[in-house]
């Protein structure tokens, strides 16, 4: 009985383990899009940021070939206020109105990705300062993300 178990187990691991289909994400078959114009207007740091983490993604050698255009729109706001009528905690909102345009067929694929992020109010002005900028780069890699996988799927 207990070798019919251990048999069992065993094939059931081996069909797990060998079905799985792992595939390197940046690989050169990954890279199906070619992003021959970039144009975003936001805050320029985030715009700098977001620009490089989506062109490491694009292909020279790709036959789709696209304009992006992103517009951010940044918006913090007081989340929660203490019975002093202090600020504990702020929200911060990424908005990116993306515009994809294939320059072979001039197709255009309008979509909207907001990423929201709170972030508390320290007692030391640079502890809220690390607060803002760790929720700002978490917003930034959501936002890319998504940017990202809608050009995946749509170019697989």
């Amino acid at each position: 009985m207990n070798k019919i178990k251990y048999i069992t187990i065993v094939s059931v691991i081996l069909l797990l383990i060998s079905s799985c289909s792992y595939q390197n994400m940046n690989s050169k078959d990954q890279k199906k899009f070619y992003i021959q114009e970039f144009d975003i207007t936001g805050d320029t740091r985030t715009s700098f940021i977001i620009q490089k983490k989506i062109q490491r993604f694009s292909n020279k050698d790709s036959g789709n070939r696209i304009k992006l255009l992103v517009e951010l729109n940044k918006n913090k706001a007081i989340e929660e206020k203490n019975i002093q009528n202090k600020v504990t905690k702020y929200s911060l909102t990424l908005t990116a109105n993306v515009k994809i345009i294939e320059l072979d067929s001039t197709k255009e694929i309008v979509r909207t990705f907001t990423a929201r992020r709170i972030y508390n109010v320290e007692d030391n002005y640079s502890a809220t300062i690390n607060n803002s900028k760790e929720a700002n780069n978490s917003l930034i890699d959501i936002i890319v993300g998504e940017i990202l996988d809608q050009l995946r799927i749509y170019y697989s």
